[in-house]
C-alpha cells in the first residue's frame, strides 16, 4: 500500500553533469509504512535562464529505419580482397618441410584444416578465439578451398574430438616427423601450467618455476639440429628430470633413432646426473656449474694450456681447450633422497674418472669477457651508493640483506648506525680472471661444433617455446580432450614458426628480422578477386625481400583451392 506524502509537496532540484544541467522532480510517498522518494526527469536546463529547455521530440520507427539505411555499409559480393602474401610464404614453407604431407599421411581430410588453422594462430598471435576472424580477412580460405566457419564453437567441438579420438594419428605423425628429423637434438623438460589434470599427470608442485598457483605437468620436447620441434610428451608434474630423460629416450628409441642427443641447462650439472647419463649410453651437453672444485680447477688451467686453439662458431670467434673430466663417489656424501651421491674430477683428484669420463670444453668468449667485467664493476658501483644511504640500527646485516652473495666483494664494519665498506683487493682481478669463461660438458663422440649447435638449438627453442607456455593457461578449460587437441594445433604452430626463425638465421641479414615481422610485411602482399578474375597488388622491393629470405618464389598470380602437399615431391 502507498500514498502521496503530505507536507511542502514537490520539489524541483538541478544536478549538473559535466557542463550540462539536468532537472528532476522530487517527491515522496508513503510505502508499507516507509518513506520512498521518487525522482521523475524533466529535461535539459538553460544555464543562462535556468529555465527548462524543449525537449527534442523521440525519432519514429520510420525515422530509426532511415538513419540505420544511411549508415549501413553494402557488401559487394562480387568483389573479394584479402591477405595474400602471408599465406602464401606459409604455406610453400610448409610444403618445404613436409608439415602437410605427414599430417595428410596421419589424419587424413582434417588436416587441410589443421594446417589453415595452425598458419592463422600465427597471424594471430595464437589466439583460437581471432582464428575466423583472421581467416576472413586473409587469402587463406580461399587458398585451401576450406568450406564451413571455424569460429569458437566449432574449433572446441574440432579440438575436443582431436583430444579424443586422434592420439594413435598423432603418435604416427611424432613418428613420422623424428624419422625425417637430421641430427636429432632431445631438448630437457619444462612445466606447464593448466587448468586439466590431463589424465592424472598434473600435479601441484611447490616452489614450480613460474610460481603458479595452479596444476603443472612436465613437456619433454625433442627438435633437430636447427632447433625445430619434431614431438613432444607429458609427464607428471612431480616426476624427476632423470626420469623423464629415461622416458623420451625409450619413446624416441621405439621411433626407430638411436642418435637422440640430449642437452639441457645447467640446472641439471650435478655428478649424479651425468653418471646417469654415462651408465645408460646417453649422448648430451650441459653447460657446467662453476660449483664444482673440478670445474675451478679446469678455468684455473685454462691460460696455461698450450692445446688452446681459436674456433668459429656463427660468425663469432672462440678461444677453446678440449680437455677431460670425470666421475667418481663423493666419500661420505649422499643425496637429499639417501642415494650416494657423486662428484666431478679431474687428473689431479683420487679415483679420478672411476664412474666415467666425458669430455669438457673451456671456452673463451671476448665478447662475453666484456659484459661480465662491465657487469661487475656496475654492481659493486651499485651497492656503494646503497652502502652509503643505509642509517640503522644494525647496518651491517642491512647491507648483506640488501647485497646477498656479492657482500662477499666487500669488507664491511659498523660505524654506529652507518656503514664503513670497502672492496676487497681482490675482488676485481677475481672476477676478471673468471670473465668470459664457460665450461660445456658432454659425451665423448661429439665435437665442438656439434656441441655449440645443439646447445644453440637448445636454447632458440626455448625463447619460443616459453613465450607458448602461457597458451596453455589461457584455455580456461577443465577438458582435457580440448586442451590435448588444441596443444597438438599450437605445436603446429611452433614448428612453423621455429622453422621461420632458423632460415632468418641461416639467411645472416643485414637488418635484424622477427618471424612476426615477416608475416607483416608479407601479409602487405594483397590478392583481389572482381567478375571471377583474380590478381595481385604490385609487390614491392621490400617484400620482395622477405620473400627471397625464405627462398619462395615472388607469387605472380593469385593460388585458390591448393592441397597442402606436392604430390609430385619425393617426400
Amino acid at each position: 500500500m502507498s500514498r502521496p506524502r503530505e507536507g511542502d509537496g514537490i520539489k524541483r532540484t538541478i544536478r549538473r553533469r559535466g557542463d550540462k544541467l539536468y532537472a528532476y522532480e522530487i517527491t515522496s510517498k508513503m510505502e508499507n509504512g516507509k518513506k520512498v522518494t521518487v525522482s521523475n526527469y524533466l529535461g535539459r536546463v538553460d544555464p543562462e535562464t535556468n529555465e527548462l529547455m524543449e525537449k527534442i521530440p523521440e525519432k519514429s520507427a520510420e525515422h530509426r529505419k532511415k538513419i540505420a539505411e544511411q549508415r549501413d555499409i553494402r557488401i559487394l559480393e562480387d568483389i573479394v580482397i584479402g591477405d595474400y602474401g602471408g599465406v602464401y610464404l606459409l604455406d610453400n614453407i610448409q610444403k618445404r618441410i613436409h608439415l602437410g604431407e605427414d599430417l595428410n599421411a596421419c589424419f587424413g581430410g582434417v588436416s587441410k584444416n589443421m594446417i589453415a588453422i595452425a598458419i592463422s594462430l600465427i597471424q594471430c598471435n595464437g589466439v583460437f578465439d581471432s582464428v575466423e576472424g583472421m581467416m576472413h580477412r586473409t587469402w587463406t580460405r580461399r587458398y585451401y578451398d576450406i568450406v564451413g566457419t571455424l569460429d569458437s564453437g566449432t574449433l572446441s567441438r574440432m579440438t575436443k574430438e582431436i583430444g579424443t579420438k586422434a592420439e594413435c594419428n598423432i603418435e604416427a605423425f611424432f613418428e613420422r616427423r623424428v624419422r625425417r628429423g637430421s641430427g636429432l637434438v632431445a631438448w630437457d623438460t619444462t612445466t606447464v601450467g593448466c587448468h586439466t589434470d590431463m589424465d592424472g599427470m598434473a600435479e601441484y608442485v611447490i616452489d614450480n618455476k613460474d610460481n603458479e598457483p595452479m596444476k603443472q605437468v612436465k613437456i619433454g620436447l625433442a627438435t633437430d639440429m636447427r632447433g625445430v620441434p619434431l614431438m613432444y610428451r607429458h609427464y607428471a608434474g612431480n616426476v624427476s628430470d632423470m626420469d623423464t630423460v629415461r622416458f623420451l629416450a625409450n619413446d624416441i628409441e621405439s621411433y626407430g633413432r638411436k642418435d637422440a642427443m640430449f642437452v639441457m641447462d645447467r640446472g641439471f650439472c650435478s655428478g649424479w646426473n651425468v653418471r646417469f647419463m654415462l651408465s645408460n649410453g646417453h649422448r648430451f651437453v650441459i653447460p657446467a656449474t662453476t660449483s664444482s672444485k673440478a670445474v675451478k680447477r679446469l678455468l684455473t688451467q685454462f691460460n696455461k694450456s698450450k692445446d688452446v686453439v681459436d674456433m668459429e662458431h656463427e660468425g663469432h670467434m672462440y678461444r677453446v681447450w678440449k680437455t677431460e673430466i670425470g666421475i667418481c663417489e663423493a666419500k661420505g656424501r649422499t643425496k637429499a633422497d639417501g642415494e650416494q651421491a657423486y662428484m666431478f674430477t679431474t687428473d689431479e683428484d683420487d679415483n679420478h674418472g672411476s664412474e666415467g669420463r666425458f669430455t669438457a670444453y673451456v671456452c673463451y668468449d671476448s665478447k662475453k669477457f666484456s659484459d661480465e667485467v662491465q657487469s661487475h664493476k656496475r654492481m659493486i658501483n651499485d651497492l656503494l651508493n646503497i652502502a652509503k644511504g643505509i642509517d640503522a640500527k644494525d647496518p651491517v646485516s642491512v647491507f648483506r640483506s640488501k647485497a646477498g652473495k656479492a657482500a662477499k666483494h666487500f669488507d664491511i664494519e659498523a660505524d654506529g648506525r652507518r656503514l664503513k665498506v670497502s672492496v676487497k683487493q681482490n675482488s676485481e682481478s677475481f672476477e676478471t680472471n673468471r670473465a668470459g669463461l664457460f665450461v660445456m660438458l658432454s659425451s665423448k663422440d661429439l665435437d665442438w661444433h656439434t656441441v655449440m649447435r645443439a646447445y644453440d638449438a637448445r636454447r632458440l627453442t626455448e625463447q619460443v617455446f616459453d613465450r607458448k607456455k602461457g597458451e596453455s593457461k589461457r584455455f580456461h578449460t577443465s577438458d582435457k580432450a580440448t586442451m590435448k587437441g588444441r596443444e597438438f594445433l599450437l605445436f603446429l604452430d611452433l614448428v612453423l614458426r621455429c622453422e621461420m626463425s632458423a632460415e632468418i638465421r641461416e639467411a645472416k641479414l643485414e637488418r635484424p628480422m622477427t618471424v612476426e615481422s615477416a608475416i607483416s610485411m608479407a601479409d602487405c602482399v594483397q590478392a583481389r578477386e572482381y567478375n571471377s578474375v583474380r590478381m595481385i597488388r604490385e609487390i614491392d622491393r621490400k617484400e620482395r625481400e622477405i620473400f627471397r629470405t625464405f627462398k619462395v618464389p615472388i607469387p605472380k598470380e593469385v593460388l585458390t583451392g591448393q592441397l597442402i602437399f606436392d604430390p609430385s615431391a619425393d617426400g
